[in-house]
Order: C-alpha cells, then structure tokens, then sequence
C-alpha cells in the first residue's frame, strides 16, 4: 500500500518527482516543475474526480475530461512556445489523435455489432432461457459466472455484465442478498475473461494494437484468468441459497438472420487479426471491413423483411418540422361537418359539455364504433378504454396544464408548434381492434368568429405500421447507438494522458516504478492503481511510458490491469454499470465486503502467471 501511496504522489507532486530526478530531457523536467505542468495535474485530478459520482451528479463523464483534454494542450502548447518551440506540441498532439482515431474506428466497429447483434434479440433470447429453466440461485450463481468469463472475450466485459446481471435480477426478483453477490461473481468473471482476449477490454485492445503482445499470446494468462474468477467464487459460493426461484415461462425468439450476424461478427474479429498479422495495417483497417460485411448483410435482411425501397436514415437526421394537419380543421369553424366527413384520418369532435358531435367514417374503420351510437353521448372513451376516462380532448376542453396532460400519457406528449393550446401524444391502445394499435393522437379547441371556444377536435393516426417497420434492422440506427459517451471520455483520457506525457511526468513515473521498484512490482501495482483510478489511464499511461519489458511483463500489466478494477465496485466500467442497473441492492459498500478473496485471487493469478510463464521474463 505504500508503493501505491508513493506512486500517486509522485503523480500529484511532480516538484518531488523533479527533486528526485528521473531520465527525462531538460525541457521535460522544467516543464514537470513549471506552472503549465501543475495546472495541467490540476486540471486532470479536478476533471477525472468527478468521473466515479457519474450516476449521483447525472454529469456525464465525458464532458469534463474532455475539457480537461482541451485545456491541457493549450498549456502543453504555451510551455512549448515559452521556450521558442512552435512544432513539438502540433506532432505529438497529432500522434494523441491518431492513437485515439485507431481506437475508435475499432470500438465503433464492434459496438455497432453488438447493437445489432441485441436488435436481433440474441441476447434477450439467452437471458429468457436461463430464465425459464428453473436452476437453483447457487446454479444461476455459476452459470452467469462462467457465461460472463466466456462471453466478455468477444462482446466485452461491459456488455457482458451488464446481459447476465439482467439474468441474475429477473432470477432473484426480491433476494437483494443473492442479486448483490450474483453481481459481484459476473463483475470478477467478466473482468477476468476479458483479460485473455484483445477484445475483452479497453485495456487488452490497446496492448495489441501496440504491438506489444502477439493475438496469440493472449491465451497465455487464461489459466491465470480462470484462478482470478474461480478464488473468489468459490469462497462467495458458500454466501448463495440454494432456493429454487419462480420460473418464468417468457420465451423470445431471435430475429431473422441473427446467427448469421454472429458468424459475420467471428469473421470480423478473424479479419482484424489478420490485418495485424499478416498484413501489418491496423486492426481498426480489418474492423471496418467487416463493418462493411455487415452493411450489406443489412441491406440483405431489408429486403428480407419488405423494406428494400428505404434507405437507412442517416445519423441524427429528422423530418423537417411542417404545419400540424389538425390546423386545416380548426382555422375556421365554418362547414366543419363537412370537413370532419371528408378528412381522411380518424375524427371526432365534442362540444363544451363533453358531448360527442361528429364521429367521421374514418374513426368508425379505426374504432370499430357506428357514429349513431355514439354522437350525443360522452362515450368516446370507450373504443380506447376498459374504464371511463378523460381523452385528450377532455384535456384540451378544460385547459389541463402539459404537466397535467403528462400525468394521463405517462410524459408522452407535447405542445403543437402554430397551433394555441393544442397537444399531441401517442400511445398503444389494446383495446382496439386486431390486437391493439399504436396511435398519434392530436387535439385542439375549435373556436367561433368571437374567438369563444366551441369544442375540441381530436384526430388520431394509426402508424402501427411504422412502428412494425421501426423495429426492422437500421444499419445507421445500430451506429447511433454505440456508446458515444465512452468514446468521447477515451477521447478524452488519450489526450489528457497524452499531454501530461509531455511535460515529462510519465518520464518520471516510468523511472520511479520500471526502474526504481522493478517491472513485476511494478505491474503487480497497475492493477491496485486500475481499482482506485480506472484501468484506462492508467493503461495508456503505462504504454505512454513504453518501459522497455519482456512479453511476460507486458502480460502481467494485461493481466492486472484487466482485472485489478474487481477489487473495488467503481473500478472497472462493469461494476459501475451494474451499480446503476441495480441501484440500492448491488451497492460499494456490499462490494467491500468481498474485496478481501477478490484479492486474494488477483494475488494467486499473478503468482500463476509468474510460475506457468517463467520462460517469458
């Protein structure tokens, strides 16, 4: 704990690191000792600080770091013209860039299979499975364990966690007791699984991308990685009742061309690593070929599904606002029955008492209801509704607020632009007929020439269709998805780490622990560091510094920082996830109990990995 303690001081109070001298050029040690390089610690301590209260302060973690970034290289840039030199900062801050580009390319590729590959309901599917086979908690304990271990080396620890912690709450329904633990032993699993695979986690990416460990190599610590997940489980095992929960009998099935979408997802990952291997360019470069695979396999199951003539929306894209319809109706209320009889959208009209006065032919079509039955009464809730209730025309009629309005359509609703006092929303009406219908629903009082309201219109649209055709495969929609908030904080992490580079601290860093402690101490201490800072930074921070290492250190630095972050629950981007999931019953505190054999197995996969791989250091 010492090292740990002294490693972050020396981070923190780079005038120490200067004193102590490490073997950095001069510019780099003034510039660790200068003002710029203590604004730039400060403005990357203040903006990472706030990245674990995520969830409390609902402040996205991307938005500070990147700030942060965007400043640090303004003071990377002023120390470098302080001292005449106008190129330095302008290229390295162009290799930051490239550094992050290649990640990126890589993680949109494989998020937007992932997405796609959930839009197919492959994972809705294997969760209902498990759900419906009526295991005992201690066999759902393991099977999410050992699904999240072999899983999280192909769909990432992150999505993995998150799909079996999904298991694990609808298994556990009210057993806080077995949900918190369950959660604990896939946070391990996944993190653990994903340690042997460049797949499996930021950090194992980066280190193939560097070409600092061979894609075979990986499989190397995978005995490591199963005594990291199994340690802990094992003691955790005993803490697991072994009830039979209540089987759900949920079934969903996958959609058209799901399994081949798997297949093309193997065959991308087998594209990027032949690109690294065989041809030398970048994974990214194999990763958006096989985006590209994916695209025309979309374009197959388009046509597949009877929507060849449309073209995917491209991204952020929205129909351009128009005039809402319902204004032709209620500009002028003269020859409004005839208006009502001819208007092609189901209509109805009532009067200031509630009391319906037109019902069109296109509303009898969509309700099922003759006009003669209802004209005179106040029933034009019953096509919708089982019980009596204000429709949005009754809204409208007596000026109901929006956020009143909003407590009848559960917040689904709106202000119609041009159009005085008038809302829309939509909803699902079960009651209708074939089976229920999705409708836009649209209501406006009508006014007379003294401007005194006379009653309210209400047209509705049946867009079922639409919403059928939404849920068809969207290439560009399975883009829009990935997680954009993360690749704009690696964004950020990468340059922020990338511009304290340059004012010399990692120099220093790297000296204080590859030289100073030794490189197995060293990379024994990433791991503990990854738990309290976020195995990212600390990460990249390390391949910043490039200390000149054997494959069987850079293994070990894989190893610890893919699975140090298990120690804590805000160390890794799966415990944090999982905290929010199942907010009030997976909790820090709960987590911290079982830190103890969580280290304990982090311990016992370091001296594994040092005694099965001896021939490597």
């Amino acid at each position: 704990m010492k090292a740990v303690i002294k490693a972050l001081a020396l981070i923190l109070l780079p005038g120490a690191a200067w004193a102590s001298g490490g073997h950095t050029s001069a510019v780099a040690t003034d510039f660790a000792a200068s003002v710029y390089g203590y604004l730039g610690l400060v403005l990357f301590v203040a903006a990472y600080s706030l990245v674990p209260f995520e969830n409390k302060f609902h402040l996205r973690k991307s938005k500070p770091v990147l700030l942060a970034a965007g400043l640090i290289w303004v003071l990377v840039a002023l120390a470098y013209n302080s001292v005449g030199d106008t190129h330095t900062a302008h290229q390295a801050i162009k290799e930051s860039m490239l550094e992050y580009a290649e990640l990126f390319l890589f993680l949109l590729a494989a998020m937007t299979y992932i997405n796609a590959l959930e839009e197919r309901n492959v994972f809705q599917s294997l969760r209902a499975f498990l759900v419906s086979r009526g295991y005992s908690l201690r066999k759902i304990f393991w099977i999410t364990g050992a699904l999240s271990f072999f899983i999280s080396p192909i769909a990432d620890n992150l999505t993995t966690a998150l799909l079996m912690g999904a298991v694990v709450m609808a298994v556990g329904g009210k057993n806080k007791k077995f949900i918190a633990i369950a959660c604990i032993n896939i946070i391990v699993a996944a993190n653990a699984g994903g340690a042997f695979s460049p797949f499996g986690d930021i950090t194992t990416l980066m280190v193939w991308q560097k070409g600092r460990v061979e894609f075979s190599q990986f499989v190397l610590i995978f005995l490591p990685s199963v005594i990291n997940w199994l340690i802990p489980a094992a003691f955790m095992h005993y803490a697991v009742d072994k009830a039979v929960p209540a089987v759900s009998d949920k079934k969903v099935s996958m959609k058209k061309g799901a399994v081949r979408m798997m297949f093309l997802f193997l065959a991308t990952i087998t594209t990027a690593v032949c690109f690294h291997n065989f041809l030398h360019l970048p994974p990214a470069a194999g990763m958006m070929l096989g985006l590209g695979y994916l695209g025309l396999f979309s374009f197959y199951v388009k046509k597949a599904e009877g929507r060849e003539g449309r073209y995917d929306s491209i991204l952020g894209q929205r129909p351009q606002e128009t005039l809402h319809p319902l204004y032709r109706l209620i500009k002028s209320p003269d020859n409004i029955s005839k208006k009502l009889q001819g208007y092609p959208e189901p209509t109805f009209m009532i009067d200031n008492d509630h009391v319906v006065t037109h019902w069109n032919p296109a509303m009898e079509a969509l309700s099922g209801v003759q006009a003669k039955d209802v004209i005179g009464t106040r029933r034009h809730w019953h096509p919708f509704y089982k019980k009596e209730r204000l429709v949005l025309a009754d809204l409208v009629l007596e000026k109901y607020s929006k956020k009143q309005i909003g407590k009848h359509y559960k917040g689904h609703h709106r202000t119609i632009a041009n159009v005085n006092q008038a809302y829309e929303t939509a909803a699902f009406f079960p009651n209708l007929p074939e089976n229920g219908k999705w409708l836009s629903i649209a209501a406006a009082p009508v006014k007379n020439d003294s401007n005194a309201v006379i009653g309210v219109i209400e047209t509705l649209h049946d867009h079922t269709g639409q919403k059928y055709r939404a849920a068809h495969f969207d290439l560009m929609k399975r883009i829009a998805r990935a997680e954009w908030d993360t690749l704009l904080f690696f964004y950020g992490v990468i340059l922020c780490v990338g511009g304290l580079s340059q004012f010399g601290y990692l120099s220093l860093l790297s000296g204080y622990l590859y030289t100073g402690m030794g490189a197995t101490v060293a990379n024994s201490l990433v791991g503990v560091l990854s738990a309290i800072i976020d195995n990212i930074p600390v990460m990249f921070a390390v391949l910043t510094m490039d200390p000149s290492m054997s494959v069987g250190q850079w293994l070990l630095v894989t190893l610890t920082a893919g699975t140090g972050g298990s120690m804590l629950a805000i160390g890794s981007a799966a415990g944090v996830a999982l905290m929010g999931a199942a907010r009030g019953t997976y909790t820090f505190g709960k987590h911290l109990k079982w830190t103890p054999v969580i280290a304990l197995g982090y311990i016992a996969s370091i001296v594994c990995h040092l005694v099965i791989n001896a021939r490597l250091f």
